[in-house]
């Protein structure tokens, strides 16, 4: 959170981040269907997800590193390492860029340990774990009301990991794998598509942090 930026302003750039990042897990989703169901096939096509995927952790940095112009880079960044939110969003990025990268190289063949298939699997559990546990600002009602919203966005990103490293395992003797994490990652998608900041995201109140502060010192 930073001081340059109204409550109103944080709320509309919180609210623009989930949408995009929310219809890329959508079109991943779509993607890995088709693929599932024996479309796009070809040898381009089979890096489309693992590429958004990548281009979903190049996003959210840049996003959030360019709110107030190339100009501004630096004093948001300022602010970013000193912000326990960002730096969460910071590392969701690099995991999702760990679960792109690894599945890039899967399909080139360049990446030869049978541990590459499970770094995206790992990755979208890490995401998933951290929003539970990931910091919220604003008034007492508005941080209950988002660490609600973001726990079930984490549970249903957690699911569709161990789904994904469901199938990588087992595949081979069950085919019907291919498709439930798929699922998920769709529910997943939704459930970042339509999230809104409740009103008093961002207000001078309190933050996730402090109330969990506060309630272990209880």
């Amino acid at each position: 959170m930073g001081p340059l930026q109204t409550p109103e302003q944080l709320q509309w750039a919180s609210n623009l981040a989930h949408w995009i990042e929310g219809a890329m897990f959508a079109i991943v989703a779509l993607i890995a269907l088709l693929q599932a169901l024996d479309y796009l096939k070809s040898k381009g096509a089979q890096y489309l997800w693992p590429g958004l995927v990548l281009i979903s952790g190049v996003f959210l940095p840049a996003y959030i590193l360019l709110q107030r112009g190339p100009g501004g880079i630096g004093t948001t960044w300022n602010l970013v390492i000193r912000d326990p939110q960002q730096r969460e969003h910071f590392l969701m990025a690099l995991l999702l860029l760990a679960a792109g990268f690894a599945e890039v190289l899967d399909r080139t063949k360049l990446l030869q340990t049978k541990l590459r298939k499970f770094v995206a699997p790992a990755a979208f559990i890490a995401i998933g774990l951290l929003l539970f546990v990931h910091t919220e600002y604003g008034t007492p009602e508005a941080v209950a009301e988002s660490v609600v919203n973001h726990r079930y966005q984490g549970a249903v990103i957690v699911l569709a990991g161990l789904l994904k490293m469901a199938e990588v395992l087992w595949q081979r003797r069950h085919k019907w794998l291919a498709y439930p994490w798929i699922a998920m990652l769709f529910v997943a998608a939704l459930l970042l598509i339509t999230y809104r900041e409740p009103d008093g995201a961002y207000r001078t109140g309190q933050s996730s942090q402090s109330s969990l502060t506060q309630s272990s010192s209880a």
